[in-house]
């Protein structure tokens, strides 16, 4: 579901007016998230970390309102709920995107992007060609290389892209575990404040499920 905002009676007005024509009005924040407890639980539950990782962010983006927010021919919109978009890896080196909906539990979302992961590796599910509804975050898992920034391409009209994400190589220092993350923000809806919110929000969410097998 989906709700248009009234942009002339719309708080963020002036700041959405100000970028919206931008050629691109993404910027990319890159930080170090502490992988260390998100890590252990993962193998306590016999999930993916990956997997793991992708639901706290996702989560995270649900639990912000302005990471909400998508511009659709020229609108403005409010989803209730944000979707992943995710590439599964085929063992010719190529990618099937997928679309996973977010679910209230841990549980359920990991069984619902396996049931995606089993259509992608049939050859099912391009999430490209099946649904192009900009309700999503794309989040990319890179294991091969760490860095400490990154540059994301967008299309012509980028500001009714979706936000992209990525995850690089996790490295190890006096115990901790650390993951490099990108995440692009809309500048017309997200301001730093609700960019430090989304690292926070994530950063709780990966440790909550170490505490929870406690």
């Amino acid at each position: 579901m989906r709700q248009k905002i009234d942009i002339d009676n719309w708080e963020r007005k002036e700041n959405y007016l100000f970028f919206k024509d931008f050629t691109n009005p993404y910027y990319t924040v890159t930080s170090f998230v502490d992988v260390s407890n998100a890590y252990a639980a993962s193998k306590q539950l016999n999930i993916k970390f990956s997997q793991l990782a992708m639901y706290a962010s996702l989560k995270a983006v649900n639990e912000i309102e302005p990471l909400r927010y998508r511009q659709i021919e020229g609108k403005v919109w409010l989803f209730d709920s944000i979707r992943l978009n995710t590439a599964v890896s085929l063992p010719d080196h190529s990618f099937i995107s997928v679309i996973v909906p977010y679910k209230p539990s841990l549980k359920e979302f990991v069984a619902s992007i396996q049931e995606q992961i089993d259509l992608a590796q049939k050859g099912l599910g391009d999430a490209y060609s099946l649904d192009s509804e900009k309700d999503v975050v794309v989040i990319s898992v890179n294991p091969w290389y760490s860095f400490t920034g990154m540059q994301f391409q967008f299309p012509k009209n980028a500001g009714e892209n979706m936000p992209l994400s990525i995850f690089g190589k996790i490295t190890e220092e006096n115990g901790v575990k650390k993951m490099p993350v990108a995440m692009s923000f809309h500048h017309g809806f997200v301001d730093g404040y609700y960019v430090g919110q989304y690292w926070e929000k994530f950063q709780q969410n990966l440790d909550s499920f170490y505490h929870r097998v406690q």
